[in-house]
């Protein structure tokens, strides 16, 4: 069974107020290819949204976010390499924090965690206060072990608006978990729920904490428990239900 993450990212909407889009003439602009790209993928049409960013591109090959919304537009229709490569031509703008952060984004999530370091540690020199570039860059350095991976979340606490996350205090626990220190992980998934306690996946992670690595059944028990009252009507979380389900005819 594994820990869950929460991680928000980059979407259209955010990259839209990377640019002014201007008016459009009777044949659309790169510009307006974009701004129509952006209005169908915020009503989730993902195939419309894609021609409009393939159109941009076509007209605007070069063009940073042209390609940034291609690759996200790719990879919201299930063509991930096709992403990459649209996200690495926009990658060759060092200077563009939504270039670098979607090009670093798209190797964790094809864990080509090796590839991904480069473009997120330049999207964090250019937003060095950004809390999903940390997240990100932490979580690829813990995967290929260095040993600032959790100095780079610790950051985050550092940061006003996120001094009473539960993402973060969750996402510290899960490292200090794949380092080996279970202990002190129980502590800081202990404070998430208590930041956020009507959060399923918190509960999780504390059942697995417990039966997993530190043996107390009990407490496993209650939070597994906890994890099937506030899952019951959540079809996205039906798969972690059933083995919750089954994980607790095991150790009742």
């Amino acid at each position: 069974m594994k820990y869950t993450r929460s991680l928000h990212i980059v979407c259209f909407a955010a990259v839209c107020a990377a640019f002014l889009l201007t008016a459009c003439g009777p044949e659309p602009t790169a510009d307006e290819w974009m701004r129509r790209s952006l209005a169908s993928a915020k009503d989730a049409k993902w195939g419309r949204a894609l021609d409009q960013a393939e159109n941009a591109v076509e007209k605007a090959p070069g063009d940073t976010l042209a390609n940034v919304l291609y690759a996200i537009a790719l990879e919201n229709n299930d063509r991930p390499e096709e992403a990459l490569n649209a996200a690495s031509r926009a990658g060759a703008d060092t200077s563009s924090f939504i270039a670098q952060y979607t090009l670093g984004r798209l190797y964790v999530r094809q864990q080509k965690y090796d590839s991904s370091i480069k473009p997120l540690t330049r999207a964090l020199e250019l937003r060095p206060d950004d809390a999903n570039t940390l997240i990100l860059l932490a979580r690829a350095k813990l995967r290929l072990n260095t040993e600032d991976a959790l100095n780079l979340t610790r950051r985050l606490l550092d940061l006003p608006q996120f001094k009473q996350s539960p993402v973060v205090y969750n996402e510290l626990g899960v490292i200090l978990v794949l380092k080996g220190e279970a202990r002190r992980a129980a502590a800081l998934f202990s404070t998430a729920l208590s930041l956020d306690a009507d959060n399923p996946h918190l509960h999780l992670n504390n059942a697995i904490l417990q039966d997993y690595y530190l043996g107390d059944l009990m407490k496993a028990r209650q939070y597994y428990n906890s994890f099937l009252r506030l899952s019951a009507n959540r079809r996205e979380l039906l798969d972690e239900y059933k083995e919750v389900q089954t994980r607790l005819e095991i150790i009742r």
